[in-house]
């Protein structure tokens, strides 16, 4: 039998540990809305799937609210809703961007990375990707993010933006093309993401993560993705270094790194 809550809301992002409190992300009755879960209260399985977690909260409040916690009730050992109300969650500042779409108005259609989706929207005719902040603590790298793309536009180092992403209000990411027919770089893809670094560096920008799978390679031409540690550098020595180390990068076998795109 389906629950109340499962008839209600979605399960979108899920931050678990049963040790501290879990942090989630659920869309309920049509609107985004945050919960967290005090520790103790359910096993990492239960909270890491919806279909188990929502028939096991106690049914959500109605009303206007978008942020709530979930406790164990002390005369009943059980959990509730000891608190529920709105917070002003912090939002990207630097829009820069004339276009805003709003979350609700997209369809995801899979997932790439963490916070990384692949998407349709009616508002563009291309394949889009959206990344964007999951949870509050995220936003500082996405502000820096949303900075970097706007040093970068019209200068074909990476993907084309095409947006900031909305949510109640607030700026909570960005939607850009979604590099189609691409791969990963390698050792034989140097030339190719010398020239793109170079084209970066020539506008005083340090990426800062120069690893493989933040290359793209389509139509032989590569593509540079990732930009949260990217900054303004005027620090030639370092730029020349981050040059330097490219083909260390492009060698290497590790899987650590790459948010995807393709």
């Amino acid at each position: 039998m389906i629950s109340q809550n499962q008839q209600r809301a979605e399960l979108l992002q899920a931050e678990v540990d049963e040790a501290t409190e879990s942090y989630f992300r659920l869309r309920i009755d049509g609107t985004i809305r945050y919960l967290t879960i005090n520790p103790g209260l359910y096993s990492e399985d239960t909270m890491c799937f919806g279909p188990s977690l929502l028939p096991s909260l106690p049914d959500f409040p109605t009303g206007d609210w978008n942020d709530a916690l979930v406790t164990r009730n002390p005369g009943t050992g059980k959990p509730h809703f000891e608190s529920v109300g709105r917070t002003k969650f912090p939002s990207v500042v630097n829009t820069w961007h004339g276009t805003l779409v709003d979350y609700l108005d997209i369809t995801v259609k899979e997932r790439i990375h963490t916070g990384i989706y692949a998407i349709e929207s009616p508002i563009f005719d291309i394949d889009a990707i959206i990344k964007f902040v999951r949870f509050e603590w995220e936003t500082g790298y996405l502000e820096n993010e949303t900075t970097a793309y706007q040093w970068i536009d019209g200068h074909g180092i990476g993907p084309r933006f095409l947006g900031h992403l909305t949510e109640d209000g607030r700026v909570i990411g960005f939607v850009v093309e979604r590099i189609t027919g691409g791969r990963h770089a390698g050792p034989q893809d140097l030339e190719l993401c010398q020239q793109a670094l170079s084209r970066l560096h020539a506008l005083g920008i340090r990426h800062g993560d120069t690893n493989r799978f933040n290359f793209l390679i389509r139509e032989s031409r590569a593509v540079i993705i990732d930009f949260d540690t990217a900054r303004k550098c005027d620090d030639q020595e370092a730029l020349r270094k981050e040059m330097d180390d490219l083909p260390g990068f492009l060698e290497s076998t590790s899987r650590a790194g790459g948010g995807g795109f393709i």
